[in-house]
């Protein structure tokens, strides 16, 4: 019995630590640099018009977006207590395109910004380049 209750705690109290976890924006958004640009999405529960276009948006184009090497960063209503959230974004709303880099390319505090998105990317230096190496499988 005691062994049981030890081996319980042990299992108990790492899964109790990894779910109070805060993740620190940045340091996420970092571990894609150099390989993926990043759409993120900071929105209120009830923006619902962001939340459904941004969603659409990813699942209409996702072979363009693939071959731009979008990844979505989605931050809707109290999951943003789940993250530390770095000053540049700190009590704003909205949709950003950040690039390889890290450093933030376009912004729209509505889903305006989706409707360019392929064209700013398209017009990049480095995609560029990824557009002479690549054949355009999405036509």
């Amino acid at each position: 019995m005691k062994l049981m209750c030890l081996l319980f705690t042990l299992l108990l109290v790492p899964t109790m630590s990894i779910s109070n976890a805060t993740i620190d924006l940045q340091d996420y958004i970092n571990s894609f640099a150099w390989g993926k640009r990043i759409v993120l999405l900071i929105t209120k529960e009830n923006d619902t018009d962001n939340i459904i276009e941004t969603d659409e948006f990813f699942r209409r184009n996702s072979c363009e977006n693939e071959s731009r090497n979008l990844e979505f960063i989605r931050i809707v209503g109290d999951d943003i207590n789940k993250y530390l959230i770095p000053e540049r974004y700190n009590n704003k709303y909205g949709i950003w395109l950040i690039g390889y880099d890290g450093g933030d390319k376009a912004y729209s505090t509505d889903a305006s910004l989706l409707k360019k998105i392929h064209n700013i990317i398209d017009t990049m230096p480095i995609r560029q380049i990824e557009m002479e190496k690549k054949n355009n499988k999405c036509n």
